[in-house]
């Protein structure tokens, strides 16, 4: 089984796509304690520390244990004119950053960390990770230019409240984007072919489309 280290629900609609079986186990990392300020480390290391965390998790639970092949933790941040944007935290900040972003272009970057799990030496009380693949992905956005009223009427619904950024290609914010240059996957935050590439390299690709 796979395990996904996310409570993410557009996360877990892109394994849905592809028919991968999955389990999620949520990390409990405080993303607080990563203080690093250039985003493509940051979110490689908070999906690196959200892994390891779910990797605890799963290993105190200790069900079955010998039945998981793999753990995915991912983490997102959006770049915009070298800074970084997480989830909008209020009303205000969502309008300012729409404001600047209309028009323009900025960076999704998307952190993966992916284990894979040595079954031949599990002992019924721990399980050993095999290989680690970790890598971030990155696509380029560019947005449409928005009317006052649009950006007021985006920030009036929950959807931009809960991403990175302050959009979600795959709902209402989709009709702010003009173009992406990169991975769309990634944009939703799990870069699909990242994924394919990874577990194909790990041994797993039994684990795609249940094959």
């Amino acid at each position: 089984m796979f395990v996904l280290a996310s409570a993410s629900k557009a996360r877990q609609k892109l394994l849905d796509q592809i028919a991968l079986r999955y389990k999620v186990i949520v990390s409990d990392f405080d993303e607080t304690k990563v203080k690093e300020l250039d985003p493509c480390l940051k979110v490689k290391l908070l999906a690196k520390r959200k892994a390891e965390s779910s990797w605890k998790k799963l290993i105190k639970a200790n069900q079955r244990l010998n039945t998981f092949k793999a753990l995915l933790a991912c983490d997102s941040l959006f770049e915009f004119d070298g800074e970084i944007f997480g989830k909008p935290i209020n009303k205000d900040q969502l309008i300012s950053r729409w404001q600047r972003m209309s028009g323009r272009s900025g960076f999704l970057h998307t952190g993966h960390y992916l284990i894979s799990i040595d079954n031949s030496k599990y002992d019924k009380e721990i399980i050993y990770p095999d290989k680690i693949c970790e890598g971030v992905v990155s696509t380029k956005i560019e947005f449409m230019s928005l009317s006052s009223t649009e950006i007021k009427k985006y920030a009036s619904i929950s959807e931009p409240y809960n991403c990175a950024g302050g959009f979600a290609i795959e709902g209402n914010g989709g009709l702010f984007i003009k173009k992406i240059d990169g991975c769309f996957s990634n944009v939703i935050g799990l870069s699909l072919p990242w994924l394919k590439t990874n577990l194909e390299k790990s041994g797993l690709s039994e684990l795609l489309l249940n094959r």
